[in-house]
């Protein structure tokens, strides 16, 4: 038998990878079969169920008690509008897992939007991701993407059984699976182009403008060139790309594309045009352009084509300033799955208009690094409604090919109204460090603003509606002001129970999505116990992590004297009561989560935390804190929050921050005082389409409504 040639040796095991290398590979599996449809497919009454993310309870009933929200109110009086207990932390992946499933973290696996890694480095919480393996630029090993969602969802359940779903934006869907006969997109969870958050990018003519990641991932970008030139060539970035090599921090480098920015003038105004990949536009000062297509090409071999989208701003003429969104997905040629079926994205695109793919639609990030203006920021949220809404409405009247009716079960996740209380509840706080500098929309409630939206938006879903058609409107959590930032590994440290090897550096989100190189500067050969995430400790423990030196004996008691402490933590630069209630106390409750989780039968995972902190009203785990970053030999524990991101809930006690609950039906209160959880909704869901309860073990309860023998 004759040999083969060597380099064709060489070239069939590359081929082979390559063919998987982003498809089956971010969890692309084969095509699935529609399961058979129910035989009461076109009977059972629909059910609607609408996230109106972050909506909280006293500020609905604040809000509806002034004849604010004339829908809500209706939907209230003529059925049901209670308190809806949130999870275990309060927290958005952590609560709509919880909605989502019908059990708690300790079974779903999503357990904060940070988790702790292989020796302790910050990961995200929602996906998992294994890196590409490359020799020089030939893959030989595909990257791998997958949701750390480890339990069904009622929507999963309600489609196997044989029901019509339409899902849109649903959290933690992403990479999306095909399921045959189901249109859903996902949502939270879902990343920009470059595996993000949110990677935006500032350009700027300023004589001194530093370049590099900000604090909160935006990526500044000087523009080379004197303050009176007219044009000015720079680069956007795109997905990651290991085969360009390590970035000089470690992480990942970023394909990128020639941009072209030329000052210039149209129908009397002054502006820019914008120049990318042979399409340009021109942009006026304060304006938004359109979506820009662009392609980027990974450096492999083969070469592999990443589409994406991208829009820009036109801050200010003087200087020059223009900031870039983050790539994104391009939805009519989804290079990652986020769709099903996979054309979904392309028909929503041609049928209602461009609109974002990342989970996290809102530029919060942008605000806090004060690029954003409030204004822009309310524009985008209200615009962001808008198009989400011509979608649902339509997709709620689409039949199903082959049935009379359209989809029996319809979920939507509006995110605008938590975006909206994170940046603009310094609006409402006189007390807060930020109050006075909120004076671009001075006068206005623009909280209100949104909720008025999210108001008209359910009223039109429930006019889609018909006699016997249950809808529910929830809310994963609620919220409160955010007053003091608390540095938890700073009184570590300082109290004895993590030692540094020297002053860890303050950490941005930058290097935490391209995977850099940690700065480590814990000595974990005499740490016991550390912060990271939003409101999370850790025990380092002996025999479950790598760095661990607590024997398990002693854990118990350790993480006992840890609540004891913590909770009897004050705030030194309060001394007494103050009149709005934030007073010198900061921490609620210190939850032992082996004793509040309940686990499946391979127990608890390896990255669940130990204790969850809860705080009080007005204080909230640090930004450096939740990325292991910025503690040192001596500093601060507490510090004021200065940024726009003025209200929040993920490391609140969940008792002080509950969400909302409305129904179009009567419900029945609950004995003994016992609220409503946001596990609820799933059971409910479940029950409303016969579906067995017994995998949730109990974790859940359909609500009950008046008059529901079923």
């Amino acid at each position: 038998m004759r040999r083969l040639p060597l380099l064709l040796l060489l070239t069939i095991p590359i081929a082979a990878l390559n063919l998987c290398m982003f498809g089956e590979a971010l969890q692309g599996a084969l095509p699935a079969r529609a399961p058979a449809a129910a035989s009461d497919l076109d009977r059972v009454p629909r059910m609607a169920v609408i996230v109106l993310d972050g909506v909280d309870f006293h500020l609905a009933k604040e809000y509806m008690d002034a004849g604010a929200l004339p829908n809500l109110a209706a939907l209230a009086e003529d059925g049901a509008f209670l308190p809806l207990l949130s999870e275990i932390p309060p927290e958005s992946p952590v609560a709509l897992a919880s909605m989502l499933t019908g059990v708690g973290p300790g079974r779903h696996h999503i357990f904060d939007f940070v988790l702790r890694g292989p020796r302790n480095k910050p990961e995200n919480g929602m996906t998992r991701v294994r890196r590409s393996r490359l020799v020089g630029r030939v893959p030989v090993r595909p990257p791998l993407v997958t949701s750390r969602l480890a339990f069904p969802t009622f929507s999963e359940r309600v489609w196997e059984a044989g029901y019509s779903v339409l899902a849109l934006r649903q959290p933690l869907l992403f990479p999306v699976k095909e399921r045959a006969g189901a249109r859903m997109t996902s949502g939270l969870g879902t990343p920009d182009l470059a595996g993000s958050a949110g990677f935006y990018t500032i350009y700027s003519n300023r004589l001194v403008f530093e370049p590099g990641y900000t604090i909160f991932g935006g990526l500044r970008v000087p523009l080379e060139g004197d303050t009176n030139s007219q044009v000015y060539d720079t680069y956007i970035l795109g997905t990651q790309d290991p085969s360009l090599g390590p970035a000089a921090d470690g992480g990942n480098q970023r394909t990128r594309l020639p941009l072209r920015f030329e000052r210039a003038r149209e129908d009397g105004k002054a502006g820019v045009r914008i120049h990318l990949q042979g399409r340009s536009q021109f942009v006026a000062e304060g304006e938004r352009s359109d979506f820009f297509s662009m392609t980027h090409m990974l450096n492999t071999i083969p070469a592999r084509a990443v589409p994406g989208v991208v829009r820009m701003e036109v801050l200010s003429l003087d200087p020059l300033e223009i900031m870039a969104d983050p790539a994104q997905i391009d939805p009519r040629d989804a290079y990652f799955p986020m769709s099903t079926p996979t054309e979904l994205g392309d028909e929503l695109w041609r049928l209602d208009g461009p609109f974002e793919t990342m989970g996290w639609q809102e530029q919060t990030f942008a605000l806090n690094d004060r690029f954003q203006s409030d204004a822009g920021f309310l524009r985008d949220m209200l615009q962001d409604l808008d198009r989400g809404t011509v979608t649902l409405l339509r997709e709620m009247r689409r039949v199903r090919e082959g049935h009379t009716k359209a989809p029996r079960l319809v979920f939507y996740t509006f995110t605008a109204t938590d975006r909206a209380c994170h940046g603009f509840w310094r609006y409402r706080d006189p007390g807060h460090p930020a109050h006075a500098t909120s004076t671009e929309l001075a006068g206005t409630d623009p909280i209100l603003t949104v909720f008025q939206k999210a108001d008209a938006i359910i009223g039109r879903v429930r006019a889609e509606l018909d006699e016997g058609d249950t809808l529910i409107v929830a809310s994963d959590h609620g919220f409160q002001t955010w007053r003091w930032g608390v540095h938890v590994n700073q009184w570590l440290v300082d109290n004895g129970y993590m030692t540094l090897r020297k002053d860890a550096a303050r950490k941005g989100l930058g290097p935490f999505f391209t995977f850099a190189d940690a700065d480590d500067a814990v000595d974990w050969s005499k740490t016991r116990a550390f912060a990271l995430g939003l409101g999370q400790i850790y025990v380092n423990l002996e025999g479950r992590d790598k760095t661990g030196i607590v024997e398990p004996s002693e854990k118990r008691a350790l993480m006992l004297e840890l609540k004891q402490k913590l909770e009897a933590l004050k705030n030194p630069y309060l001394t007494g009561e103050e009149e709005d209630g934030v007073g010198p106390k900061a921490i609620r409750s210190v939850l032992l989560l082996e004793d509040v989780y309940t686990f499946g039968p391979s127990g608890a995972p390896r990255h669940v935390p130990d204790l969850q902190l809860g705080f009080e009203r007005g204080y909230r785990i640090s930004w450096q804190t939740a990325l292991l970053g910025g503690m040192g030999r001596s500093g601060h524990v507490f510090e004021r929050n200065a940024v726009p991101w003025s209200g929040d809930h993920c490391s609140t006690d969940r008792v002080l921050v509950p969400g909302v609950l409305f129904s179009n039906r009567k419900i029945k209160p609950l004995e003994n005082e016992e609220r409503y959880t946001v596990r609820d909704i799933a059971a409910t869901v479940m029950k409303h389409f016969g579906l067995d309860l017994a995998p949730l073990e109990g974790e859940s309860q359909p609500v009950r409504f008046v008059g529901d023998d079923r």
